[in-house]
């Protein structure tokens, strides 16, 4: 689908510093997606239906509109666009669980997650990380000045907000 970049905003917290807002339509419904962008070099992209952008369990939604391919496609693609401008930015995402049975339902969004990055974004430019318990995943850019210093503060981020022990396999 195609895409429009809505707003640049700098946050009023420590992480992240800046949120990057984007939407396209797809067949049944339009789509919000922020890409949050942190000053370790780190940025988090999640997307949820415009009409849920401010509810607590907007990114846990599950629809059934056959259309899930073009949807995160186009997720990808608009990476791909904050990249062209951002060459050294290293990207995460976590698979959020759906409610009916999240251990399983994180897996699978998780490895479709992970499978959809394979073809973007090259392992000649990106290495890839992953905490499959966690359903975390990182492409650690290989631009990045201070990889390691950039994962360490990633993980300690993880931990001081979601509770969550990053340990990539």
């Amino acid at each position: 689908y195609s895409f429009q970049k809505v707003q640049v905003s700098s946050t009023l917290v420590t992480e992240p510093v800046q949120k990057v807002y984007y939407k396209f339509k797809a067949k049944k419904r339009t789509y919000f997606v922020t890409i949050e962008v942190f000053s370790f070099g780190f940025a988090a992209i999640k997307y949820c239906d415009l009409k849920d952008r401010n509810s607590k369990k907007a990114y846990e939604k599950e629809f059934n509109d056959f259309d899930a391919f073009k949807v995160i496609t186009t997720c990808l693609f608009i990476m791909v666009d904050y990249l062209r401008s951002n060459p050294a930015i290293t990207f995460a995402f976590y698979a959020v669980p759906r409610p009916a049975d999240a251990h399983l339902n994180r897996k699978v969004r998780f490895n479709i997650y992970s499978y959809a990055m394979l073809n973007l974004f090259p392992p000649s430019r990106f290495d890839r990380i992953s905490d499959k318990d966690n359903s975390m995943f990182i492409l650690l850019n290989k631009k990045q000045r201070k990889p390691k210093t950039s994962f360490k503060r990633f993980a300690l981020y993880i931990l001081n907000n979601y509770e969550l022990i990053f340990t990539p396999e």
